[in-house]
């Protein structure tokens, strides 16, 4: 069909309506998203879709503004903001409202979205209020364009794996979990609802909506940047009206008001307010925010008195204990002097870290859980104590499982980055640099502890029907140290596990030899002629003459570990003909060949070796919990 017509017209019927320039560059946008709602509500031509929105403007128009508007946005978006508002913006409204002899804050967040931004602000601004000034209260005003982003916000549910990218600092006690169908949700607590309000508000016409309100901070972040210029000056004159002399206005990070010759005064990156007399560069900041006895999330163990502070003047120092050379070096990347930070020492397990750490100086700790030697989980019940930095978990292993990522929690660390995938370390760059950031704030000494919604997600992994499930591992001669440690680890109901070497020769009896010293379950040679694997035993074979075998467990649910870079491998050959499967692959830190790059490809975890035995139950489990 021929939709450029209709492209044109929807685009200019939004565009008037919220400013959002919608041209060429989101023709292909406005396109797909215009073909789903002509395919829900049964329209095949474009002139007829055109005549339904003309007939029936009033509430097709208000679906194409929630359609073509958008909505991409998470909690404590652009965290610098909060920052200046903790070290610099709070205490000086403090003191107006103090001058004013007023008691409340009053904050409006103009283009909210589905709510991420005004609850991010709730959950923020009840955490340090209570801290440098209690008698103060606060109020926030959340507005959008679209009414069914509106609708989203004053409902306050959102998908628990959205609201744990959060510091752990601000969650404190103001989510509960939903139960049943939502039962992957959490919802805020009236105590935090209680303050927040909503509203549909069209920037583009703030006098009807908006008139004889003002406010002492007003976010209007990442919604300039669809407006021309003389919008964003007409919008900004205007919120500029709605903003008390003494207040702070923040935009978008990658937004600006240079070139609008407006009566504003510069103070950070993206941060502005009235016009002002020349303001004096602001002091180096030493400080350190101590958490609340009302926050039963961070607690001190000692008093504060005699503990240095944290200089956010200079890098902060951090300290990687990781054992994938890649994973050191992706945070070393994140962790630069650009951003803020300086990797001052890495260690590859927590022995390696806890000798390094007498010589070398660190204001914040990233941990892995599976780690040779020490792993994180040890490490902490070792060297937790008052004097030791703050630690946030950087872990591949899920923050919920009891045994390990809420255990880490209530040993000590301060905060948790699931870190799914290498190629997922790097998009979650930001909520990586924000949990260190406030791990800084709350110091050494602190005990963490596990909140309560993170206990009502708890979950530990158990595999249901192990006789319809299968591990299969292939390595080679050098992985034989790596293999036995993973054996030793495998307690409980296990499905049979088949382990398959190449080049092995008449070395197969000396390797079963190996596996059966680590490990309680029973041991066998892998019969390719009578194959049926049993629960709870392990059995050792040759690559080249698993073939043979494999079509008679076709209809098992299996999980493949590839140790090291298997020569002779394809992935067709490892994964074809299974019912269902699951590729992981040893991190090596670099691609050694083709087919290994395939590998690499075609793996749902490419993770150091010590992380298989965890990613293979979890899948193998498929969501089972107890």
């Amino acid at each position: 069909m021929t939709a450029s017509p209709l492209i044109e017209e929807v685009s200019k019927l939004v565009s008037d309506i919220t400013g959002v320039q919608l041209g060429r560059k989101q023709a292909a946008m406005v396109e797909s998203r215009l073909s789903r709602r002509m395919l829900q509500l049964g329209f095949t031509e474009p002139k007829a879709y055109l005549k339904y929105i003309y007939d029936n403007q009033n509430s097709e128009v208000t679906a194409l503004v929630s359609l073509l508007t958008t909505h991409h946005t998470t909690f404590f978006r652009e965290f610098s903001h909060f920052e200046f508002l903790e070290r610099t913006g709070l205490p000086d409204l403090i003191r107006s409202l103090r001058a004013r002899k007023q008691d409340t804050l009053r904050i409006w967040s103009a283009a909210c979205s589905r709510g991420h931004e005004v609850y991010s602000l709730a959950m923020f601004l009840d955490y340090h209020l209570k801290k440098m000034a209690p008698e103060i209260k606060f109020e926030i005003l959340g507005t959008d364009v679209d009414p069914k982003s509106i609708d989203i916000a004053m409902n306050g549910v959102y998908r628990w794996d959205d609201i744990k990218s959060a510091p752990a600092m601000y969650l404190a006690n103001h989510w509960v979990r939903g139960t049943g169908e939502i039962a992957d949700f959490v919802k805020i607590k009236s105590h935090l609802r209680s303050p927040v309000n909503f509203k549909t508000v069209n920037l583009l016409d703030l006098n009807a909506t908006m008139s004889g309100k003002s406010f002492d901070v007003i976010f209007c972040r990442n919604v300039f940047i669809y407006f021309t210029m003389e919008q964003v000056r007409a919008v900004t004159s205007n919120l500029l009206k709605h903003l008390n002399p003494d207040g702070l206005l923040f935009i978008g990070i990658s937004e600006t008001l240079n070139g609008t010759s407006l009566p504003i005064s510069y103070l950070a990156p993206s941060v502005y307010s009235h016009k002002r007399a020349a303001i004096p560069a602001p002091a180096p900041v030493h400080t350190r925010v101590q958490p609340s006895v009302s926050s039963p999330n961070l607690v001190p163990k000692t008093a504060p008195a005699s503990k240095p502070l944290i200089d956010f003047s200079k890098p902060l120092r951090v300290f990687c204990i990781d054992d994938s050379a890649t994973i050191l070096s992706l945070l070393k990347k994140l962790l630069s002097a650009e951003h803020g930070f300086e990797v001052v020492g890495t260690a590859e397990n927590g022995l390696d870290a806890t000798e390094k750490l007498k010589v070398l100086n660190s204001d914040v700790i990233t941990l892995d859980i599976h780690m040779p030697i020490q792993g994180g989980i040890e490490y902490l019940r070792k060297n937790m104590g008052p004097n030791h930095p703050p630690v946030v978990m950087v872990s591949s292993v899920s923050r919920e499982d009891v045994e390990l990522g809420l255990k880490s929690l209530e040993l000590g660390a301060v905060d948790y980055v699931e870190k799914p995938s290498l190629a997922d370390l790097a998009k979650r760059a930001d909520e990586i640099r924000m949990k260190l950031r406030c791990a800084a704030l709350a110091g050494k000494g602190v005990q963490r502890g596990v909140l309560e919604i993170e206990k009502s997600f708890q979950k530990s992994h158990y595999i249901s029907e192990p006789d319809k499930k299968l591990r299969v591992i292939v390595g080679g001669i050098g992985d034989r140290e790596k293999i036995v440690s993973m054996v030793a680890r495998m307690k409980g109901a296990q499905p049979p596990a088949i382990f398959l070497f190449q080049g092995v020769g008449n070395m197969l009896e000396t390797l079963q030899a190996a596996i059966k010293a680590a490990t309680n379950l029973t041991v066998n040679t892998l019969d390719c002629v009578d194959c049926d694997p049993k629960i709870g035993t392990v059995y050792v074979g040759d690559f080249a003459k698993f073939q043979d075998c494999k079509a008679k467990l076709h209809q098992k649910q299996v999980s493949v570990l590839i140790f090291g870079d298997v020569a002779g491998t394809s992935v067709d050959a490892l994964m074809s003909g299974w019912s269902k499967s699951h590729l992981i692959v040893e991190d090596l830190q670099v691609i050694v060949s083709e087919q290994h790059k395939a590998l690499i490809a075609a793996a749902k975890r490419v993770v150091p070796f010590t992380s298989f035995l965890y990613h293979s139950d979890e899948y193998l489990s498929e969501g089972e919990t107890k």
